[in-house]
This record gives C-alpha cells, sequence and structure tokens, in this order.
C-alpha cells in the first residue's frame, strides 16, 4: 500500500468526527489537512452561489487570505473558471496562466506560484471550490491533483448529508411531522430526482409503498411526463407551479390528480431538492 493511499485512508477515518463539528468544521478540516497531504504552503475554500455566480471566502489556512474571509468575488481567476467549468486545475506557473488574476494575492500581500483548484461538488450541487497554493517541492503532480479531488468529494459528500439532515430536521419529517400529517400527499426528490420523501397520503394516492424511495421520480412517474419535468424546472430553473392537474390510472382506475411543486432548502436557504404536494381530486 503506497504511502498516498495510507494518507487517504487516514483522511477518510477522520472525517466523521470533523462532521460532528459542523460545516465550517469540514471546510476546514479539508483546507489544513488537505494542504499537509498535498504537501503545500496554504488551503483555502470558497464558498459558491450557483445563482449569483459568485464565491465567498469562508475557510483559509495561514498566509493566504486571513484577512479577506467574508470577501466574494464573480466567477473570475483559477477559482471562478474551476466554478464556472466544474474541472479541477493543476497550475505550475501561476504568473504566467491566463487565468491568474492575483486579486487574493494583492488583498493579502501572499504570492501564488502554483496552485490546484478543485469543484467542491456533491449531488449535483457545486458547494465551492478549494484551492491548495504552493507546492514546498515547487511542483505539484498529477497524483497530488488525484488526491486533492478524492478528499474535496468525501467532505463535498459528508457536508451535503450535514445540509440534508439539518433540513429534514428543520421540517420535523421524522415520527409524527407535518409532511407526514398533510391531508395531501407529498414527494420529496434530491437534486438528482431520486425520491427522499414519500408521507403515508402519497402511497394511499399512487397505491404504492416506501419501495420507491432513493429511486428516480421518473420511474415512479413514466407515464407522466409532466411530474417530471415539474421536478426537473424546480432543480433546474427554480420555477415552480401551482394548481396544474394530470390524470393517472391506479391499478386500472383511473384518477385526477392536482399537484403544485415547491422548492425543498437547506437551512442556508440553498435549494436541495423539489417537492410535489398531491391532490386526489377524482371525485371532485
Amino acid at each position: 500500500m503506497s504511502d498516498m493511499l495510507e494518507v487517504l485512508i487516514k483522511f477518510s477515518e477522520d472525517l466523521p468526527a470533523e462532521g460532528g463539528r459542523g460545516e465550517d468544521a469540514l471546510w476546514e478540516y479539508l483546507a489544513r489537512r488537505g494542504a499537509g497531504i498535498i504537501n503545500c504552503r496554504a488551503g483555502s475554500f470558497f464558498e459558491a452561489d450557483e445563482v449569483k455566480r459568485r464565491l465567498t471566502l469562508r475557510n483559509s489556512i495561514v498566509p493566504v487570505g486571513g484577512d479577506l474571509a467574508g470577501s466574494s468575488f464573480g466567477y473570475e481567476g483559477v477559482a471562478g473558471f474551476c466554478a464556472e467549468s466544474r474541472k479541477a486545475i493543476l497550475i505550475n506557473d501561476a504568473e504566467n496562466s491566463p487565468l491568474f488574476t492575483g486579486n487574493v494575492d494583492k488583498g493579502s500581500g501572499f504570492r501564488t506560484e502554483t496552485v490546484i483548484a478543485v469543484p467542491a461538488i456533491a449531488n449535483g450541487e457545486l458547494l465551492g471550490v478549494i484551492e491548495f497554493i504552493n507546492s514546498i517541492p515547487g511542483s505539484f503532480s498529477d497524483e497530488e491533483l488525484k488526491a486533492a479531488e478524492l478528499i474535496t468529494a468525501l467532505v463535498a459528500r459528508d457536508v451535503y448529508i450535514k445540509k440534508l439532515e439539518a433540513t429534514i430536521k428543520q421540517l420535523n419529517l421524522k415520527g409524527e411531522s407535518t409532511i407526514n400529517n398533510l391531508s395531501g400527499g407529498f414527494i420529496g426528490a434530491d437534486m438528482e430526482g431520486k425520491i427522499i420523501f414519500f408521507n403515508p397520503k402519497a402511497s394511499e394516492i399512487f397505491e404504492v409503498g416506501q419501495e420507491y424511495l432513493n429511486k428516480p421520480v421518473a420511474e415512479l412517474f413514466q407515464l407522466c411526463p409532466d411530474i417530471v419535468g415539474a421536478i426537473d424546472d424546480v432543480m433546474k430553473r427554480g420555477r415552480t407551479v401551482r394548481r396544474m392537474e394530470f390524470k393517472y390510472k391506479v391499478n386500472g382506475k383511473e384518477k385526477v390528480i392536482g399537484y403544485s411543486s415547491i422548492n425543498i432548502k437547506g437551512v442556508d436557504g440553498k435549494v436541495i431538492g423539489a417537492g410535489i404536494i398531491f391532490q386526489d381530486i377524482t371525485n371532485l
């Protein structure tokens, strides 16, 4: 087993303890431990706002950007290109790279020579960009780029799970929950279009059970493209619909279903999924 593999396994094993301290602690852990793994002098995490197309510096391991924490800018420079393209970048000559703007350097007095930038993506959502700066040996390797991508993916996954758990807790979706006690059916999907919530009334309307949890919405509504489209509209364009209708055949019986779509937002206000509220209006 290579030394790098052992380090990555240790990084993964320590993640749960760091996650217990919250989302910010996970990003700080990525920047701090990641800088050690990648063998560089600094690390910075920029939170992404895809709607406004802006990046905000959230966590920085000295000496980069300590005084710039909380500052934001548009999709520009290395981090901006990384966010825009959603691709990892390795630059071993920052000064001569057309992507490098030097804005953070100007604000911090730090000089960037080499940089790895990796998009933090989970469940299709861009959470931010992590930068590892100034290789101690003098240049970054492809192996270090792959390691940066792996540890970023691990942390992004855990952050997304924490966001989802916080949302579930906020909406009180367990036990005697608001969603379970709705008079109408409710189905919630994550950003990949997989069903994550399915209340009892929805089971009654469509005469199916929890076997559809974690399966694509399109699998349940394969004969109802309008529903699949409504979910897609919420997640890709933030567009919701109200008081629409469709016909649905359940065990040979045709039902008329009224529906509206909603955004499912995390505690930070970002959209993390889509929900459909249903009413059986066959006999109305």
